[in-house]
């Protein structure tokens, strides 16, 4: 009855998270019209304002935050002008007046915006100097009349209050809220027009016989006055001392796949994305290499919510900026989950008087790339001939599938004449042999789908985005694929005279994901075996004919195509945000991250040609629940003086993560149907299971930025964390840190150098947490599991059986706390004026006190696993970013951006009882001071080519022509595991890098990105297949047919091992020669588009027009030279010899795209 109880209230709080703020939205939007009076509210809004010797831009800032204009202006207007002014809920107009008179500034009005420019007859010596000054009038000069429109070049959407202005002249205008303008011009064909805007690239244009042109203002990246958000707070780009990677819209905007992260992979230097080809968007995030052995992933903050989302359920047209905090400094505000970094994401809001509708959607295929050729079915034959001789065997002898016909030679050597397969591979005669190709058969063309409707519209009072968005990939597998419908409604309020804010942002998706992977039986399933049989049933293994154990992958596909698993989400956040004082404010903030999934598979029955089966259906149904709550609560102050800003923070927050599950099998169904197959509609045994788990987390926390003369940056974090995962005498953790910053630019003596642009030294030290451990580790833990301590005492062996409890850990009190420190030293620059800027980080990394699960001896008995605190890790490691940009007077511009990191990870220390858990020999040779992510194994001396190298070799078991010659590193003449093993390779990327290219040129747009990895060594257990006739128990796989170039008498320069039945040198051991390069260069993507004119989709009412190809993934280079050549299909996912399978091929895609607005 209380869980009952406590669904209701969940659903009664998603109801109201939900509904209420949509009903409250539509109510707003129908009153988001002011009329024509707008103007003259605005200026008659109250002001109260203190300043003394201040900078003009930081007065027009906080009038700005406290009236909710914005201001227009060209920099140097403003630039070195200081006032001081006290006002006290005066009208805007007259503060305005008394401001800016004594400036010789005027101001204008247009929408929400406010024009500042310089009063016409006023020119200062400054504006002299640049050009500006008024020229001598040219008495046979005749003005001409210009028209024209500013839009932003990425969305086409109008610009007002961009001024424009005529070089070396005093005239000009600005744009009204439409983006037109008029401006008289001279007469002359060298007349330039300067046009500026705040956040934008300013541009210079020659009219030349224009009366009408056209203006596109790009976004300013390189904008130090931009604000970001860095953690409950925000904060301007220019004053960060810390470690921050950020990600434009425009980057994100190109992103195809269900998980942003995806179409992130490589842009970001030390975010390390892997992935592979599943449409489910699996996707594997590491920020600045391994932080611990239990590693948790970056924690997401999306919209200041902090939860543990799989980004896979956010639609990334939704995204409007996304932040990846990496250095202890930026992310210790998020104290104990932050040791992995933090990525934050904000999504997209209305804005004010904008009213826009706009549509973007693609289509697109995808397919198989870098396929393997694998064996038909003569090949088969012949491979496995070679393999049976080689054994001195009679190859129809060890087969009934083939039979042979082959002679010796004069030298007495094999020779095959010809190869017959089987005819008929069962008694009944329907399962014929084939010549099948598994990945044909399995495989599919995988369409994608992506469709979004967004509407914002915004004025002073109220700011609305609403969006749907449908996303389908059907994968390239058969009957595999997700898809997702997700809305979105994101909202503010601003109420009494701008004192009180309330919003939300609320997303709500639903998914279904057929996630089934049969790639390894593609790739071992027999060609001679038929898809189906000659009477419609399914082909597979043919036991009676002593064929091994396989799965026809098309009908494990085929009957498993309606086993969806649905996932229900809805994740969002209210809040309130009230002006308690002068710079005072009170924010309170609570999210709700809600996670659905079932799912209700059947088990059919069915019968293969070669005589395997299943005869017992079922249906399995299983639902579960995530739900995680946070009540966030914090105060912010702010102070701005003459040469002082100060931002403090103080906060206090609550997190509560709740799961539950519930899972049932019931066997015989009579009709094997979705309509009719429930639990209750199952006549057979059933099964029932289920579990459940919570953990809660209180927070209290601090933070101050300062700026001095907004050249010296200081800013320090005090978090405070307890964890319920902890004994009462750890529960609790501290974890502070400070950063400082050091503008070297705007000093006297780099000030005047024009080489120079920016400069910035960065330095910090941190502290982070890590409480990533199951939440009975405290405890002991015992279960009453009846399949595992059900025993016959009565002496019966069937009915019930009495039963108990078994131990299944054993708890630990006393933990506490991972701890990782952290410092970051880096430098920010800018030279060219702007046109070169990057940044150079470099961090130390140093994890104590990891939480480990050692493994126990046998003898302590069943549940002896205990959690402690036992290891050391150091990691360290570069990060660099540059860009590079221009623009022609022909209008052609471009920006090349490259990054590349590097990092270095050591263990320091291990307990001695676990000393050789990650490798080494169990003696004297460990993996303290190595990398965690090493490979330890024999080293591979090439193949025995001669009987004379067999003899005079080391004593080694299982050694003779063609096999595999391992080096004795201790020289004593025999080949041992615990002398001869040593350590071969590390996993961890030397390099990661990207490069990225973005051009315009007139309306068309063309950007490129490629992504790679240098010098890692992977284990590329494919080679066990491609390689090998058999080293596995299960024998008779399909092979690649680089496999029928393996060693042979006739075939001596062969580096691939001869073909055997059988593994009497036992090659499957890890060894150098499964160790291989796992470099790689890929094509990421490529896009060209067309921007159809403004001026022509303005006549239809239209904004924005683009239309677009992408392809992604398109060249796969990979090392294919030298004795560590990578010879298996993909080295970014190398298949694991402890998976029973494949990963998903990463496939090439293609889509045709287009962006609309109105």
């Amino acid at each position: 009855m209380k869980k009952k109880h406590l669904q209701l209230k969940n659903l009664a709080t998603v109801i109201k998270v939900t509904c209420i703020p949509f009903l409250i939205s539509l109510v707003f939007t129908s009153l988001s019209f002011a009329g024509n009076g707008l103007a003259q509210e605005l200026l008659k809004r109250e002001v109260s304002i203190e300043a003394n010797e201040q900078q003009l831009r930081h007065v027009l800032a906080s009038i700005e935050k406290s009236t909710n204009v914005k201001f227009t202006y060209v920099p140097s207007l403003v630039d070195n002008q200081r006032v001081s002014i006290s006002a006290s809920k005066q009208t805007l107009d007259n503060l305005l007046a008394k401001l800016l008179h004594p400036l010789d500034i005027q101001y204008s009005v247009s929408g929400n915006h406010i024009i500042l420019t310089k009063k016409p007859e006023t020119v200062t010596d400054e504006e002299k100097i640049q050009g500006f000054a008024e020229p001598v009038p040219d008495e046979n000069a005749v003005d001409v009349t210009l028209t024209g429109k500013v839009l932003t070049a990425d969305s086409n959407d109008p610009l007002p209050g961009v001024s424009v202005v005529v070089k070396g002249t005093s005239i000009g205008t600005t744009s009204n809220e439409k983006g037109d303008f008029q401006v008289s011009v001279p007469n002359d064909l060298k007349a330039v027009l300067v046009i500026s805007y705040v956040g934008y690239e300013t541009q210079e244009i020659t009219v030349g016989n224009s009366t009408n042109i056209e203006i596109l203002l790009k976004e300013d990246t390189k904008a130090l006055g931009e604000v970001v958000v860095v953690g409950y707070m925000t904060q301007r780009k220019a004053d960060l001392t810390g470690s921050v990677a950020m990600v434009t819209a425009k980057e994100i905007e190109k992103n195809s796949y269900s998980n942003v992260m995806q179409g992130l992979q490589g842009r970001l230097p030390g975010v390390y994305v892997t992935g592979d080809g599943s449409p489910t968007g699996n996707v594997n995030v590491q920020i600045r290499g391994l932080t611990s052995m239990r590693s948790a992933p970056p924690l997401i903050v999306i919209d200041g919510f902090p939860t543990n989302v799989n980004l896979r359920d956010i639609n990334p047209n939704d995204i409007a900026s996304i932040q990846v905090l990496k250095d202890a400094a930026s992310a210790s505000i998020y104290g104990s989950r932050a040791a992995s970094g933090v990525i934050l994401i904000e999504t997209k809001k209305g804005k004010i008087g904008e009213t826009k509708i706009a549509y973007s959607g693609n289509v697109g295929v995808s397919s198989f790339m870098n396929r393997v050729p694998m064996m038909n079915t003569q090949q088969f034959g012949q491979a496995f001939w070679q393999a049976a001789v080689n054994e001195n065997q009679d190859p129809n002898a060890v087969t009934q599938i083939y039979s042979f016909k082959w002679h010796k030679n004069d030298q007495g050597r094999p020779v095959l004449d010809e190869v017959t397969p089987r005819e008929w591979l069962n008694a009944d005669k329907t399962m014929k042999a084939a010549d099948t190709d598994w990945f044909d058969a399995g495989s599919q063309l995988g369409l994608q789908n992506n469709h979004q409707v967004t509407l914002t519209n915004g004025n002073k009072n109220v700011r609305n985005m609403f969006s749907v968005n449908y996303y389908e990939n059907r994968g390239t597998q058969i009957h595999t694929g997700l898809r997702r419908i997700s809305l979105r409604l994101n909202s503010e309020y601003s109420l009494i005279n701008d004192r009180l804010s309330v919003g939300e942002n609320i997303a709500v998706s639903t998914s279904k994901i057929n996630d089934q992977n049969h790639s390894h039986s593609f790739l071992t399933m027999p060609p001679i075996i038929p898809v189906y049989t000659t009477d419609g049933g399914w082909g597979g293994t043919a036991y009676n004919l002593g064929m091994d154990d396989y799965n026809n992958p098309v009908r494990m596909l085929t009957l498993g195509k309606d086993n969806f698993t649905t996932t229900n989400k809805i994740i969002g956040s209210v809040y309130a945000n009230l002006k308690l004082f002068k710079n005072l404010s009170l924010k309170t903030l609570y999210g709700l991250d809600y996670t659905g999934n079932n799912y209700r598979h059947i088990e059919f029955t069915w019968v293969e040609g070669g005589g395997k089966r299943n005869i017992n259906n079922g249906v399995r149904s299983y639902q579960a629940q995530n739900i995680t709550s946070t009540w966030t609560n914090t105060l912010n102050y702010n102070l701005n003086t003459r040469n002082h800003n100060l931002d403090f923070l103080a906060g206090i927050e609550t997190s509560r993560y709740t799961f539950q599950d519930i899972n049932g099998f019931r066997r015989n169904l009579e009709l094997e149907n979705y309509d009719y197959g429930y639990l209750s509609s199952a006549t057979g045994t059933q099964e029932v299971n289920g579990t459940g788990d919570e953990y809660t987390l209180l927070s209290y926390f601090s933070k101050f930025n300062y700026v001095f003369k907004e050249k010296y940056l200081l800013s320090a974090t005090l978090r405070y964390d307890g964890s319920s995962k902890f004994g009462i005498n750890n529960q609790f953790g501290f974890f502070p840190a400070v950063s400082a910053g050091w503008r070297l630019s705007d000093e006297e003596f780099l000030k005047n150098i024009p080489l120079i642009s920016d400069l910035k030294f960065r330095a910090s030290w941190g502290m982070n947490g890590n409480s990533n451990i199951p939440t009975n580790a405290l405890v002991n833990f015992y279960d009453a599991s009846y399949n595992a301590t059900s025993y016959g005492l009565a002496g019966n062996e069937t009915g019930t059986l009495y039963s108990g409890y078994r131990r299944r850990h054993i708890g630990n009190s006393n933990l506490k706390w991972e701890a990782t420190r952290q410092t970051n030293f880096g430098l920010d620059f800018g030279v060219l004026n702007s046109r070169l800027t990057g940044s150079v980080d470099y961090f130390h990394k140093y994890t104590e006190g990891m939480l480990y699960e050692p493994p126990y001896l046998a003898a302590i008995g069943e549940g002896g696993a205990q959690w402690i605190n036992a290891a050391n890790m150091t990691n360290r490691g570069v990060e660099l970013i540059l860009t590079y940009g221009d623009r022609f007077e022909n209008g052609f511009e471009y920006a090349v951006t490259g990054n590349m990191s590097t990092y270095r990870n050591k263990v320091d220390d291990l307990p001695e009882s676990v000393k050789f858990t990650y490798g080494g020999n169990g003696l004297d040779d460990d993996i303290l001071g190595r990398p965690l992510n090493s490979i330890y194994g024999f080293v591979a001396d090439g193949l025995f080519k001669s009987q004379e190298e067999v003899t005079s070799s080391a004593e080694q078991q299982g050694k003779g022509l063609g096999r595999i010659r391992y080096k004795d590193l201790d020289n004593d003449g025999k080949i041992t595991w615990e002398h001869d093993r040593t350590w071969i390779g590390v996993s961890d990327p030397k390099f990661m890098y990207g490069v990225n290219f973005d051009s315009k040129f007139k309306n068309f747009d063309f950007s490129m990105f490629w992504q790679g990895i240098a010098g890692n060594t992977v284990r590329n257990d494919w080679k066990s297949y491609s390689d090998f006739w058999n080293v596995w128990t299960q024998s008779g796989f399909n092979h690649p047919t680089r496999l029928l170039g393996a060693w042979t008498p006739e075939n001596p320069d062969s580096d691939i091992p001869a073909l055997s039945l059988y593994n009497t040198n036992d090659e499957r051991r890890v060894s150098t020669y499964f160790t291989e390069s796992g470099s790689y260069l890929k094509l990421r993507h490529i896009e060209l588009g067309y921007n159809f004119p403004a001026g022509l989709l303005s006549r239809v009412g239209m904004k924005q027009f683009r239309v677009y190809a992408n392809a992604q993934n398109i060249v796969n280079l990979k090392k294919w030279w030298g004795a560590d050549k990578y010879t298996g299909i993909d080295p970014e996912n190398p298949t694991k010899a402890a998976e029973y399978s494949s990963p998903y091929v990463r496939p090439q895609i293609f889509l045709m795209g287009v962006n609309v607005s109105f």
